[in-house]
């Protein structure tokens, strides 16, 4: 008796380890891993991210991990409307997206930025606040009606023409040797505000419209 009793007990726990043992297993298998994706709306930047071999399937977004260390980015003549999802793009200090079809464009949080152009889009909002290593940017032929570079001390080129700017305040960049390229022709304003070093000599590399003058102060 007693040693039947022993045998049905051996037999009993290696059912339960055996239960156990299993459901530890299926635990394990169903628990999935959610790796950080960024939304990409725009079907076009992300077939722009797909060729350059960043994604891989058209599904609204990208990994994470497959951007956050990209440093240049070239999405030109791509038809691309929106560039949400940028943000994401953490490590990025070039970026050439011209002859596209943006209209607004915020590289705000790109703080490692120091290039960008995106020159012939539709562009009537461009936002570059507190970029303090952006040195190049042209946003030539598009629509801008207003621009704040006050957080791009360290710009050298800066290439506006053909815009719709009523008025451009450059005198927070203190060094000539800084913005040795500056293009503003072609924009309704007839005044560039200045600083009192700027003022004093004027780069050759400049040029505006034969109206326009630079001053200290601009109504």
């Amino acid at each position: 008796m007693r040693k039947e009793l022993y045998v049905f007990t051996l037999i009993f726990l290696q059912f339960v380890f055996s239960c156990s043992s299993d459901n530890n297993n299926n635990e394990i298998i169903d628990i999935q891993v959610t790796k950080p994706r960024t939304d990409i709306p725009d079907i076009m930047f992300e077939r722009a991210l797909i060729e350059l071999k960043f994604d891989d399937v058209e599904d609204g977004s990208v990994l994470t991990k497959s951007i956050e260390n990209v440093k240049d980015l070239v999405i030109e003549n791509k038809d691309i409307s929106s560039l949400s999802g940028i943000a994401d793009f953490t490590a990025l200090e070039g970026l050439w997206a011209k002859e596209n079809m943006l209209t607004t464009l915020n590289i705000s949080e790109n703080t490692n930025l120091k290039f960008v152009y995106a020159n012939d889009n539709n562009l009537t909002r461009l936002n570059v606040s507190d970029l303090s290593n952006l040195e190049k940017i042209n946003m030539e032929n598009n629509g801008l009606t207003q621009l704040d570079i006050s957080g791009n001390p360290a710009l050298q080129q800066l290439s506006l023409a053909n815009n719709s700017l009523q008025a451009i305040d450059i005198s927070n960049i203190s060094s000539l040797i800084q913005l040795n390229t500056f293009s503003i022709e072609n924009n309704p304003l007839d005044c560039i505000k200045v600083n009192s070093t700027q003022i004093a000599s004027i780069p050759a590399q400049w040029t505006k419209d034969e109206t326009d003058v630079y001053a200290l102060e601009c109504n």
